[in-house]
């Protein structure tokens, strides 16, 4: 994978990235880094999804043929493995990724203006997935923020205007989808100066998992791995004391990073078990 950094590029600047990741796209970035995955976006063939420029800031993307294959990944169609989390076009199914924004498409009242559709045309960029089932879907994104959505009703591919409207379905998950909207809408907010991130300890925890593991497939040791981590000065002086929780750190990452490669990935497509964030 070309944006996977070999062992003379590999710095934890380089993943800077990542602190924007929702937990949806942090499983794209452990997905495509398994083996078997990328052994089956090699045996696809080339040209089976059509991807077109539809309007400014609009990409239509539309499979020519059932991607099954993919499917079993828990993805509409195969997007390019040497993307990252913040620029691979990854569209989850349902099953695997229900906290994707439902939105309902409706004919516009004469006159109506639609503040949703204004909104996400003037500030954001989007990619329109129309599946094999003709099914329409929307990735949309907004300085860093990615959310994906799922669209009913009319369809979007229309010259006649529309309207669109959030859909929330059921009182038990009334509260959960408001706290999902609330995170969506980012996307809309406008871009300002970056600041220095502030990690979480779950998204550190990932990050250091993403690294150890390009890390060994490089052939790096654990000393090299925490000295890309932590820096030189701070994984010597561990490396040449008694104290072995450094060692064991990176060797924790590199357990996490194989089962989240493995398969656990999945685990980051469901809800959180606190109820709230990310998408």
């Amino acid at each position: 994978m070309s944006e996977c950094p070999d062992a003379r590029q590999i710095q934890v600047e380089a993943y800077a990235y990542t602190h924007a990741l929702s937990r949806s796209r942090w499983a794209w970035e452990f997905l495509r880094r398994n083996p078997d995955f990328l052994k089956d976006v090699a045996r696809e063939p080339h040209g089976t999804v059509s991807v077109r420029p539809a309007c400014p800031n609009t990409v239509l993307i539309k499979p020519r043929t059932d991607q099954t294959a993919a499917d079993r990944w828990g993805l509409a169609f195969f997007p390019n493995p040497d993307a990252n989390g913040l620029d691979a076009n990854a569209f989850w199914s349902g099953t695997r990724f229900p906290r994707q924004i439902q939105l309902h498409v409706s004919p516009a009242m004469p006159g109506e203006i639609c503040e949703i559709r204004e909104c996400a045309r003037d500030r954001c960029r989007i990619v329109h997935l129309v599946d094999a089932a003709g099914r329409e879907h929307l990735l949309v994104r907004g300085g860093a923020h990615i959310v994906q959505v799922r669209c009913t009703g009319c369809t979007l591919l229309t010259r006649d205007p529309v309207r669109l409207g959030f859909m929330i379905r059921g009182v038990d998950s009334l509260v959960p989808r408001l706290r999902l909207l609330e995170d969506a809408l980012r996307v809309f907010a406008p871009v300002t100066a970056p600041t220095p991130p502030l990690w979480t300890r779950t998204q550190r925890a990932l990050r250091n998992a993403l690294i150890a593991w390009d890390c060994q497939q490089e052939g790096l040791s654990l000393r090299q791995t925490a000295q890309i981590i932590y820096g030189k000065a701070r994984a010597n002086e561990a490396w040449a004391g008694p104290d072995r929780a450094m060692k064991d750190e990176i060797r924790r990452a590199r357990k996490r990073a194989r089962t989240l490669i493995d398969g656990r990935y999945r685990d980051l497509l469901a809800p959180s078990a606190s109820g709230r964030r990310r998408l």
